[in-house]
């Protein structure tokens, strides 16, 4: 049996002479699926987001959507709360939600988020939105450096914080701004910047 990689998310087991061991497959789908749902996935899937937002953005367009996950949740809440985005609604593949739909583990698949992009005089809130953290390179700061960095000094390479600026902050499996981390006394993963 040979195993080709063609992508991150997909496989193909090629069967010799008819003969396949079971067991193995097993093991590798369940390690594929392991590796796919693990955290440097959520990284890659919000760095995703963020170039989605800008380009929406930047073709002026009103209402998009992006994947239900709870990282997407906090992230576009903590959007939504500082001013960067109108709405914030639940829906389907096909739009908004009239009525609430629970998330279940048989319609997690079309569940999305649609965001409200907010423009003021025909330009948008949001201009940029970058990752500071890296998949392959996770940069958690104290309380004491996420200070530094709000004061206007430089912290391993991250650039001081801006006015108009939102810098968010992954601590204990809930996403922070900045200034909100620094009152809990508590430091995280530097996640990504916003203006």
């Amino acid at each position: 049996m040979f195993l080709r990689c063609f992508t991150k998310f997909s496989f193909k087991i090629e069967i010799l002479d008819g003969w396949i061991d079971d067991e193995l497959t097993k093991d590798f789908k369940f390690e594929y699926s392991r590796l796919a749902l693990g955290k440097r996935m959520s990284l890659v899937r919000l760095g995703y987001v963020c170039a989605h937002l800008q380009n929406c953005t930047r073709v002026r367009i009103g209402l998009t959507s992006i994947p239900y996950t709870k990282l997407h949740l906090n992230f576009a809440y903590n959007l939504y709360k500082h001013g960067f985005l109108s709405s914030l609604q639940k829906g389907s593949t096909k739009g908004p939600d009239v009525t609430q739909v629970d998330v279940t583990p048989d319609n997690i698949s079309t569940r999305r988020l649609w965001l409200g992009l907010k423009y003021r005089e025909n330009k948008p809130v949001l201009t940029s939105c970058r990752l500071i953290s890296k998949p392959n390179l996770r940069i958690r700061l104290s309380c004491e450096d996420l200070k530094k960095l709000c004061s206007g000094r430089s912290v391993r390479l991250i650039k001081p914080l801006q006015p108009g600026e939102l810098i968010l902050v992954k601590a204990n499996d809930d996403i922070l701004e900045i200034n909100e981390a620094i009152s809990k006394r508590t430091g995280g993963e530097v996640l990504c910047r916003v203006n």
